[in-house]
C-alpha cells in the first residue's frame, strides 16, 4: 500500500470526530484533491470520504459492544452528530439500528455465557 494512503488511514482512524475534507487530506499528504481521490480509490476501493464513513460506522459498532454510552454520545464521539443519520447509515451497513444491534449483541453474549456454564 502507498505510504501516503497508509498514513492518512491511520490519522483518520485516530481522529474520527474531526470534520475531514478531501482538500485537507490532500494537503496532509502533499497531493492535489483529485489525485488523493484517485489514489485512495485505487488503494482501498473507495473514496476517502466513504472510507472515513465506514471507519466511523465500524467504531460505532465497537462502542455499542464495549461501552454503555448513549447512541447520540457515540455519534458525537465518531463525528456523526446527527443521530438520525447515524441510525440510518448504521442500519444500511449492519441491517439493524444501533439500539437493535446493541440489544441483539448483549442477548447473544448472555446466551453464550449461560450455555458455557452448563
Amino acid at each position: 500500500m502507498d505510504g501516503r494512503i497508509f498514513s492518512l488511514e491511520k490519522l483518520m482512524s485516530e481522529r474520527l470526530s474531526h470534520d475531514w475534507t478531501v482538500e485537507e487530506m490532500a494537503e496532509i499528504v502533499n497531493l492535489s484533491p483529485s489525485h488523493i481521490q484517485k489514489l485512495f480509490k485505487t488503494q482501498t476501493g473507495m473514496s476517502p470520504i466513504a472510507y472515513l464513513h465506514d471507519l466511523r460506522l465500524e467504531k460505532a459498532r465497537e462502542l455499542l459492544e464495549n461501552s454503555f454510552h448513549q447512541v447520540k454520545q457515540i455519534g458525537v464521539g465518531i463525528g456523526m452528530t446527527s443521530k438520525s443519520h447515524l441510525t440510518r447509515d448504521f442500519k444500511k451497513k449492519f441491517g439493524l439500528t444501533p439500539t437493535e444491534y446493541r440489544k441483539q449483541y448483549w442477548e447473544k453474549r448472555q446466551a453464550e455465557e449461560r450455555h458455557g456454564q452448563e
